[in-house]
């Protein structure tokens, strides 16, 4: 696999993120909101730098997006008791049970729909092998 081999993967990858989550509509996020909102339903009250550690993404991008996700209404943005300097975030319930739910869609339907070449076998397949680099990723990055 060369670096453009790996770049269309990653396409036809978010293809498939996106259609699994049904992230397509008038209420889609891009993948930075994705990342942050996904992260702040999983870890509850987390901090901006935790956001940035688990997300990889830019701190003042994490904060810009809490702060436009704070004025949509969709979170809650509240000093630390501890220190002031620092602000917890969570998400309204509302925008919780939403993000939980796209989040933990399973894939298959939209592999299968990505992929209506390959049989059903073949998407299974599919399946498992992007699960297994999804783990040996996570393994690889972990500090």
């Amino acid at each position: 696999m060369n670096a453009a081999e790996l770049h269309r993967l990653a396409r036809d990858v978010r293809t498939i993120a996106l259609r699994a989550t049904e992230n397509t509509g008038p209420d889609r996020v891009n993948a930075g909101e994705l990342s942050v909102l996904e992260d702040i339903a999983r870890n509850p009250g987390a901090t901006v730098s935790e956001i940035t550690r688990r997300t990889g993404l830019a701190q003042s991008l994490v904060s810009r997006i809490s702060r436009a996700m704070a004025d949509a209404g969709a979170i809650s943005i509240t000093p630390d008791t501890s220190d002031r300097r620092k602000v917890r975030i969570d998400l309204t319930p509302h925008t919780r049970s939403m993000i939980l739910d796209r989040a933990n869609k399973p894939i298959l339907e939209a592999i299968a729909a990505s992929t209506p070449k390959l049989s059903p076998d073949q998407q299974l397949a599919l399946e498992h092998h992007l699960s297994e680099a999804e783990k040996l990723l996570r393994i690889g990055v972990e500090t």
